[in-house]
């Protein structure tokens, strides 16, 4: 068979050919594409580098309640929750300084009821836009924030007299060497004072125990309205409790003690050791200060303030 041989004419054909191919298998990819970016079941995004959505998926309309068109007809930060505007324009600038890198990051976006949503995000950008998908991960957040509160509740309740509510002897062990160390940044005085019920035994032979659990219940919230909120009133073991008065001065600390003893309900009394801390003495010195000076309280008479010798 003979060959043609080509001129001009056929070769402009084969490229006007090929080139036709070519635009249709754009054509056909682009096609594809749109239906792909349509139908995913992920929440597809293409913003322009100035911060406006250009193109979403359909299941964003599900996701937040707006319409596409009204996510594209202002500044995709305006639907940012306000609290996560920052950290989004850090990472959308990110973007703008490393294309090609993908970041992944968390946000809130609002809801058109008025709500949010949380949404993971993975994203990259060519210089052009920005592509990204989103996903919802609203449930695993409310989870999440459902188990650290419950976490919370247990660590406070494991901290906690189950019969006063004020805090237990393990919290107590806790607190004191973080105040004072307070008290050595700060450098400002520390008292700790021990309080115990006088004749507690007596009124529960003739009251009963549960009028003595009542007693000691009673007796932590009238006294806990008698101390300022910067004081710490521990259970510390049966009918004694624990104090610690920071940032208070021994004469303050004389009628805080007196305002203390005062509210002690039922007609009962305590007697009441405190010791102050010379800046140097860990929580057990400290403490068998406070403890002596309590047990010169109870021998001397009781229903009264006995102060450690320094």
């Amino acid at each position: 068979m003979p060959v043609l041989p080509l001129t001009r004419s056929t070769t402009l054909l084969a490229a006007g050919i090929a080139l036709g191919w070519q635009l249709g298998r754009r054509r056909a990819s682009a096609a594809s594409d749109s239906r792909w970016f349509e139908r995913s079941n992920e929440l597809l995004a293409e913003a322009s580098l100035d911060g406006w959505f250009v193109r979403l998926s359909s299941g964003w309309e599900d996701a937040l309640g707006w319409t596409r068109d009204e996510l594209m007809s202002r500044p995709f930060l305006e639907f940012v929750h306000p609290e996560d505007r920052a950290a989004t324009v850090a990472l959308r600038d990110r973007l703008d300084t490393a294309p090609g890198e993908v970041v992944d990051f968390e946000n809130r976006y609002v809801t058109k009821d008025g709500g949010h949503r949380w949404l993971l995000w993975r994203a990259r950008s060519d210089r052009e836009r920005k592509y990204a998908v989103a996903r919802d991960i609203t449930e695993r957040k409310q989870l999440e924030h459902e188990r650290e509160r419950l976490l919370e509740q247990v660590a406070a309740l494991a901290r906690t007299d189950d019969l006063t509510g004020l805090l237990n002897r393990r919290a107590w062990d806790e607190e004191v060497p973080k105040a004072l160390a307070q008290a050595r940044r700060a450098e400002y005085p520390l008292a700790l004072a021990l309080v115990d019920f006088d004749h507690f035994k007596q009124f529960n032979d003739a009251h009963g125990h549960q009028a003595g659990d009542d007693l000691l219940a009673e007796a932590a919230r009238s006294w806990r309205a008698a101390l300022r909120s910067t004081d710490t009133i521990a259970r510390y073991g049966g009918e004694e409790f624990a104090l610690l008065l920071p940032d208070c001065p021994a004469a303050e600390v004389a009628t805080l003690l007196e305002r203390f003893r005062a509210a002690t309900p039922s007609d009962q009394t305590v007697s009441v050791g405190v010791a102050y801390w010379d800046g140097v003495e860990d929580a057990r010195a400290l403490a068998a200060r406070a403890d002596e000076a309590l047990y010169a309280a109870k021998k001397t008479g009781r229903n009264r303030v006995v102060t450690a010798m320094g």
